[in-house]
């Protein structure tokens, strides 16, 4: 299995809205946009940051978690208007909750998370995961769902799957090399011994993956999956319990 330098994934777009004819950011850009954030999420909110990668947390800006998650101080985006080395114009970021929980498990991991093996893993139980709701065509009342709520109810069902398959993967992958994946997280962002070290996890990602199921493989969702993975792992292992 090679994995090329595509960028999608789970992750949205994210969108520079141009003050003049400003270029929009750069893939590795955005990647080091996102880990800084990761890092400054992981230093000021440590146990928010530990709960949103163990047991989910509510990113929504309008909820009290969501406005500590995505606070000023970690993503001010005026900060990064105009500058040299950052983003020309203002960055508009519209990535899903695992994208962001991935670095900030990517930042927690670095912090000093217990290193996992293969035998120490064996006594660690299954994670759990927050599994899609089956499609509700109808109200309590009885009336019928209107086909257009029934759309958004599918595109839910199906972002939530991809999640919940990404995790299960990362979590099988860690398992079998946790080693090799923590090696992945050590690399710098879009460097040929981040690609190299991903492809040398080829097989086990490719073993991971059920028959009948399907995932967008790229550097930045494996990354994250990895990483979820990894310090959840690292957390029940601590613990005993399935987390």
């Amino acid at each position: 299995m090679k994995l090329t330098r595509t960028l999608l994934g789970l992750c949205a777009v994210a969108v520079a809205l141009p003050v003049q004819a400003a270029e929009p950011p750069s893939i590795g850009q955005i990647r080091k946009f996102l880990a800084d954030y990761g890092q400054c999420v992981a230093k000021r909110e440590p146990e928010l940051a530990r709960k949103a990668v163990v047991s989910g947390a509510n990113f929504k800006r309008e909820s009290p978690e969501g406005k500590r998650l995505m606070q000023r101080e970690c993503m001010d985006e005026d900060i990064l208007a105009n500058a040299t080395s950052g983003f020309q114009g203002r960055l508009r970021m519209r990535m899903d909750d695992d994208t962001y929980r991935g670095v900030i498990a990517e930042a927690l991991v670095a912090k000093g998370a217990p290193a996992l093996t293969v035998d120490g893993l064996k006594v660690v139980p299954i994670l759990t995961y927050d599994e899609p709701r089956p499609l509700r065509l109808q109200y309590p009342d009885g009336k019928a769902i209107p086909e257009e709520k029934l759309v958004r109810q599918r595109a839910a069902i199906a972002r939530k799957t991809e999640a919940m398959l990404m995790g299960k993967l990362g979590e099988c992958v860690v398992r079998n090399a946790p080693v090799q994946s923590r090696a992945v997280l050590a690399t710098s962002l879009e460097t040929p011994p981040e690609l190299q070290s991903i492809n040398a996890l080829g097989a086990t990602l490719g073993q991971c993956i059920k028959a009948g199921e399907t995932v967008s493989l790229d550097r930045m969702s494996v990354r994250g999956a990895l990483a979820i993975a990894y310090y959840r792992l690292s957390q029940a292992q601590g613990s005993g319990a399935s987390l």
